[in-house]
């Protein structure tokens, strides 16, 4: 029995496997992408907050107490200040190597992730720089949601969401002038 245990807990302690896309995955997550980086390139943040995951909305409502809906409201009001006066150009998504992993939720449901390496020019205040950032993409019930993992916050914030990312090295963000 004891031999069982140490087995089962070197199991758990293995890295989950990437695997590469399935044919349906790849077309449908390329699709959503897009339309997040259109809708970024626009200024839409309406279409950026209907983009994140519901499980992160449910982890601010349940943290600050917030209706969903209203937690939507605020959220996108956020978005669209925060944009305000910033331009958003070239943006850009590594698409071509992209492999999927498939996580456990504490309920037993499955949920397929995919990091995913952005680039993208913002012009604020005649400056502009480049931005290199991972995005998160996670595939619930057919749709995929985004949500930007460019720092420790954010990072963990996923976490909380989806605990199997908790253990995850996301690759670093990085913010350089524009040449």
């Amino acid at each position: 029995m004891r031999l069982a245990a140490i087995l089962l807990s070197l199991v758990l302690a293995l890295p989950a496997q990437a695997r590469p896309l399935t044919g349906s995955e790849a077309e449908t997550l390329s699709v959503s992408v897009d339309a997040y980086l259109e809708a970024i390139g626009a200024g839409s943040a309406e279409k950026i907050v209907a983009s994140m995951p519901p499980r992160i909305l449910n982890v601010f409502a349940g943290s600050t107490g917030v209706e969903t809906s209203k937690l939507t409201q605020v959220l996108t009001e956020q978005t669209e200040s925060l944009m305000k006066g910033t331009r958003f150009s070239n943006l850009a998504a590594g698409k071509s190597t992209l492999k999927a992993e498939d996580g456990v939720m504490p309920d037993g449901s499955t949920v397929t992730w995919v990091l995913i390496p952005t680039r993208f020019t913002a012009t604020a205040n005649g400056t502009s720089t480049i931005n290199e950032q991972p995005l998160l993409a996670v595939q619930e019930d057919g749709t995929w949601y985004f949500l930007r993992v460019d720092g420790p916050e954010r990072q963990q914030l996923a976490a909380i969401a989806y605990p199997f990312l908790a253990g995850v090295t996301m690759p670093e963000s990085t913010v350089r002038p524009a040449p």
